[in-house]
Parts: C-alpha cells; structure tokens; sequence
C-alpha cells in the first residue's frame, strides 16, 4: 500500500489538468472581455453615485431650462450632470446586455473546451481510475477473507462480539457491492481490463 501512496502522491504532483481559457483561445478571449466589461461597469457604478450625489447636493435651480435658455441664462448647475447621468445609464443598460450575451457564448466555450480538455487527459483518467479498480480488488479479497473468518466464527457458534465485529455494508453485498459496481463501470468506460 505504500507504493499506491507514493505512485498517487507524486502522479498528483506531476499532473495538471489545464484551465478553459489554456485550452480554448475562444474562451480565454470571452473571459478577458467579461473582465473588461465588469471592470467598466464597476467604474460607471461609482461614476453614477458620484453624480447623484452632486445632483441632490446641488440648489434647486432658480428658474426652468427654457426660461434660463430665452434670458440668456444658465438655470441649472445639474443640466450637464443629469446629461451625463442619462449616458451613464444607457451605457450600463448596454454593458448588462453584452455581459448576458458573452455568459451565454462562455456556456457554449466551456462545452468545447472541456471536450479538448477530456480528450488530452483521458489516458490519465484512465490511470487513475485503474488504478482505484485495482485497490478495490485487494479490498474486495480483504473483504471475502474478512467474509469467511466471520462465516467460520457463526459455523462453530461462537460468541465473537469481544472482537468487535466491523460493519462492512457500506461496502454493499459481498459478489454484487459497490466494489463490483466500481469496477463493473470502469470496465464498460474502456479504463480497466
């Protein structure tokens, strides 16, 4: 069991599954527009409190825009903050809308991405998982000899209990448990032979 140890510690250690965005340059790109945009929504976020913050601190205007506009006067102090509070919104409206549109191109990203990352590290996998069925198989030996000492003990009626018998079900049954289960899958995967 000690080799199973160090073959798993180091195999873990040498072994990287790679990221989306390392296997796709299509989703490495919608990631970095994403960051673009959240970073531009960020900004217009602040950049919109600011001016309405301006907008309530500032004095109620003397006279309507038009008035102002036929005296030849300026009305307002906010006419060119609520100008730029409008674009604000607008453009945030259309930053929501681009983000929904490249989170629905990053779902479809993934897909081919994973399938390229699946398909590189398939034979690892397999590794892996073979290497799993065939500690399973030592446990599911262990565990019909396990079997049989037990068996042998209810034969010759004895009183085993001072032992401290251990429950093995979350093993499942002895010939059809989860051990057989496991190796039954790996098996009809093509990763155990």
């Amino acid at each position: 069991m000690a080799f199973l140890k160090k073959t798993a510690a180091s195999a873990a250690q040498e072994f990287r599954v790679p990221s989306l965005a390392e296997a796709s340059p299509e989703y490495a790109g919608l990631i970095a527009k994403r960051d673009e945009l959240l970073a531009q929504q960020s900004a217009l976020s602040a950049e919109r409190s600011d001016i309405e913050q301006k907008i309530a601190e500032a004095p109620a205007p003397a006279m309507r825009p038009g008035v102002a506009a036929l005296l030849g006067e300026t009305s307002d102090s906010t006419t060119g903050l609520r100008a730029r509070l409008g674009e604000v919104q607008k453009l945030g409206v259309d930053i929501t809308a681009a983000l929904e549109i490249i989170r629905q191109r990053l779902a479809v990203a993934r897909t081919s991405a994973s399938k390229a990352i699946c398909q590189t590290t398939r034979a690892e996998y397999g590794r892996r998982v073979a290497a799993i069925a065939d500690a399973l198989k030592v446990v599911g030996v262990a565990r019909a000899a396990y079997d049989d000492l037990r068996n042998a003990f209810d034969r010759e009626d004895v009183s085993w209990g001072s032992l401290g018998p251990l429950d093995l079900r979350f093993l499942g049954d002895a010939r059809e448990g989860q051990v057989e289960r496991f190796i039954r899958e790996a098996r009809s995967s093509g990763y155990y032979g």
